[in-house]
């Protein structure tokens, strides 16, 4: 009979403390359930054979590890919250006669229970979601041909280990907290209220300081390599200001709203004030986790949605024609050789050549800057190129008639307004004259990544000048090369295969086709797009989570406020009216202060979809206001939802 007064008794606390468990519980599940399915699509096999799979699967592996380490970071927090809550009830039970031994086998029969039910109902609702969002996977990715899905037992196991460990995990911080905790105190925890916080000035200025430099940073950075090396050092910033604002900010706020007594003494504000002082120590951290939370969403979501969306846009700036690449000359080899080469590839491919830009380049690399002087200077942090190229092959390759002296050039560079009159070219000084009458798709191309074209009298002069400022030996000739065939996209990939087949020895080709590209980029944006729309979901599910439990944890905060304030005097009406004043300002300035990070963060996560190739800001722009929006009403809607739990424990008799 003893040995089931435990398992009984634990049971008996699930069902009584539902309004709390519950949460936990389904918080559990959803979490198994998400990482079975990451797990379950990352270990399918059928999914490597489709193109852009080995980046694809890389993508889900590290979003498997993201989804994992969330999991553990959420459970662990949602625990703490419920030990927090039940030290009361523990307490009794100490009073009442039970030893630590005893507490602790009830607990373990409660984690028991716990790890049961949630890998239960997390297994069978992963089993039962993974087929339909796999289908999902598939939309996005664009892949028609069928691949097989069925249940992943490798995934199984290792998501019943993992939670296993996990649910181990916070057995073992429940009996060490009840371990060190004397029963008086444990009686007294569940109603212990926070003590009034101190206004740390110099916290207050550390976070203003802190968020200062992470909004400059975000918003001064110009260069899509600085953006990418200074995005996480301005994220941790912005967190670290933020915690800093909320926690020490808010309440130096509150005091100096406290200290104006014309505005503090009066009902309404008298009361919404000391409450919110009495515990915002306890509030700033749900707060601030809130705010980062949300932030994180509008990022992950808005950013894979506008690389989904904008592919269109990208493969036009990378391929402005059907067939890009290189073709380097080697054993004499020259360029009219290229022109003959691509004609008889092109044509045995069945597909004809409808348009040809190939000329002779001498390339510096991304590290390139021009000053104010026209000096152009080596830059590892720009990803400017300079390209040199002979005013013959200018001339052959966009039918003009340019002649230039050894001491002229013709420059074109994204920013016509920066162009000088003289420029320095590894101690060459040259008379500049504007570039113009490039074809749009080759200016398209270059545009994008601020690129430098040059034009020199000769091939030999661009190369002579260039291993100058590389200090590098000029090697074979490159030919860079744009082309545009006739025929269907599959046509187009045969004409680019057979460029790659079926030229002449000493012309090795380097081409790539924007159909080929097509097939592999929504492979590569489709599974960003999947991964930001399930990271969104986790980000979204823990802001609710730390809402329902911030209004569960101050219904039973409040529910002796509220009676106390009533018979002291103040009306239901006007008590209910100074509690919708707090919840208002918990609930939106998070929000707020979201709109805020996500305003300054615009730039530097736009430099960084440059790397990737977009450059649509308007369509950026658009992607965040929507998703802002979209999350904003499910905000809203937890907002209403979680409001009326907290009245109902506020208005309890």
């Amino acid at each position: 009979m003893k040995s089931m007064l435990y398992p009984k008794l634990a049971w008996q606390n699930l069902k009584n403390n539902r309004t709390t468990y519950f949460p936990y519980l389904l918080t559990c599940s959803v979490s198994v359930a998400m990482y079975y399915i990451m797990q379950s699509i990352t270990l399918n096999g059928g999914l490597a054979q489709v193109p852009g799979a080995a980046i694809a699967l890389t993508i889900f592996f590290l979003g498997t590890g993201i989804v994992g380490i969330f999991c553990v970071a959420l459970i662990f927090w949602t625990n703490s919250f419920l030990i927090k809550r039940r030290k009361k009830e523990l307490g009794l039970y100490c009073v009442l006669g039970m030893e630590r031994g005893h507490i602790a086998a009830m607990l373990l029969w409660e984690t028991l229970y716990t790890a049961v039910i949630c890998l239960v109902l997390g297994l069978g609702a992963g089993m039962l979601l993974s087929k339909l969002l796999f289908l999902g996977l598939l939309y996005v990715m664009d892949i028609s041909t069928p691949i097989a899905f069925g249940i992943e037992p490798a995934a199984m196991l290792i998501t019943a280990v993992l939670f296993g460990v996990i649910f181990l995990c916070t057995l073992a911080y429940n009996l060490y907290h009840v371990r060190l905790a004397k029963p008086v105190e444990l009686l007294r925890g569940g109603s212990m209220g926070e003590k009034e916080p101190r206004a740390s000035w110099l916290l207050a200025v550390v976070g203003v300081l802190s968020l200062g430099w992470g909004y400059y940073t975000a918003v001064t950075v110009s260069q899509p390599l600085n953006a990418l090396l200074l995005f996480f050092a301005a994220v941790l910033c912005v967190i670290l200001g933020t915690f800093c604002l909320f926690t020490a900010g808010s309440i130096a706020f509150l005091k100096w709203l406290r200290r104006r007594k014309n505005f503090y003494y009066q009902p309404g504000h008298f009361i919404s004030v000391s409450g919110m002082i009495y515990r915002m120590k306890q509030n700033a951290a749900g707060l601030a986790a809130i705010c980062i939370l949300f932030t994180m969403v509008l990022v992950t979501v808005s950013t894979t949605v506008c690389l989904y969306t904008g592919q269109s846009d990208m493969l036009r700036t990378l391929y402005p024609t059907d067939i890009r690449g290189s073709v380097t000359l080697e054993g004499g080899r020259n360029l009219e050789d290229v022109y003959r080469a691509v004609e008889s590839a092109v044509q045995q491919s069945g597909s004809r050549v409808e348009q040809q830009y190939a000329w002779r380049t001498c390339s510096s690399g991304n590290a390139v800057s021009m000053d104010a002087d026209g000096v152009f200077r080596e830059d590892n942090a720009s990803l400017n190129t300079v390209q040199l190229l002979g005013a013959e092959d200018y001339n052959r390759a966009f039918g003009t008639g340019q002649t230039l002296a050894e001491d002229e050039a013709l420059l074109w560079c994204t920013d016509k307004s920066t162009l000088p009159q003289t420029i320095t070219f590894a101690g060459h000084t040259l008379a500049v004259r504007p570039l113009e009458g490039l074809p749009e798709e080759v200016e398209q191309f270059y545009s994008t990544y601020g690129a430098y074209i040059m034009v020199v009298s000769s091939y030999e002069q661009a190369a002579g000048m260039m291993q100058e400022f590389t200090g590098k030996e000029a090697g074979a000739p490159k030919v860079n090369l744009f082309l545009n065939v006739s025929g269907s996209p599959a046509q187009q990939q045969r004409a680019c295969q057979s460029l790659v087949t079926n030229t002449p020895e000493g012309m090795p080709f380097n081409v790539n086709s924007r159909a080929a590209a097509d097939e592999s980029w929504y492979g590569l944006y489709g599974s960003f797009l999947f991964l930001g729309l399930y990271l969104g979901l986790m980000f979204m599910m823990a802001t609710v989570l730390i809402i329902y439990y911030k209004q569960i944890s101050e219904g039973y905060d409040d529910h002796d406020r509220f009676v106390i304030l009533q018979n002291v005097g103040m009306s239901r009406q006007e008590v209910r009216s100074t509690i919708n004043k707090q919840i208002l300002l918990v609930f939106f300035l998070p929000l707020l202060m979201a709109a805020v990070h996500m305003l300054f963060a615009f730039n530097i996560v736009a430099n960084i979809l440059t790397v990737f190739s977009m450059t649509n800001r308007a369509l950026f722009a658009i992607c965040c206001v929507c998703i802002f929006a979209v999350f904003s009403l499910v905000y809203l809607l937890v907002y209403k939802l979680t409001s009326r739990s907290y009245y109902r424990l506020v208005r309890a008799s």
